[in-house]
């Protein structure tokens, strides 16, 4: 038996973060744990630029990775070590009593997708960038 391996397009990739983006800041603006102060202040800024499918700004990264981290901690809060079990273990087949706590596990798995795919276009689109100036040496 052979295996195949086919790379997803940059392009896919690159809509699947925007089609991701747009869909985890209009969950977040709405259901979304409150953030720091600090985070609080840009979040507006970060979720226009969602919803414009500006998904790659750099000056979101922080609270992107803020927005994921209030994300683990307010399901951590509701059943302890929980919220990092998402991150680390598939959890699909859970059983969950709280609707609060699916909801939450639900939205972290949201976060995560589009964390990776994300910073997997940038990745590529890096690559690109170093091996058009290889190219051009």
């Amino acid at each position: 038996m052979s295996y195949i391996r086919r790379e997803e397009s940059l392009e896919s990739m690159a809509a699947r973060a925007i089609n991701e983006g747009l869909s985890f800041g209009e969950n977040y603006a709405f259901f979304g744990p409150e953030l720091s102060t600090y985070h609080k202040r840009m979040l507006q800024d970060t979720l226009a630029r969602l919803a414009c499918g500006e998904v790659f700004d750099v000056r979101d990264d922080e609270c992107v990775c803020a927005m994921g981290a209030a994300l683990v901690s307010a399901a951590n809060n509701l059943q302890p070590g929980y919220g990092n079990r998402v991150l680390n273990v598939c959890t699909y087949e859970d059983f969950l009593i709280s609707t609060e706590l699916e909801d939450l596990r639900w939205f972290i798995l949201c976060w995560q997708s589009f964390s990776l795919v994300r910073g997997q276009v940038r990745a590529r689109m890096a690559a690109r960038r170093l091996l058009a100036e290889v190219g051009d040496a």
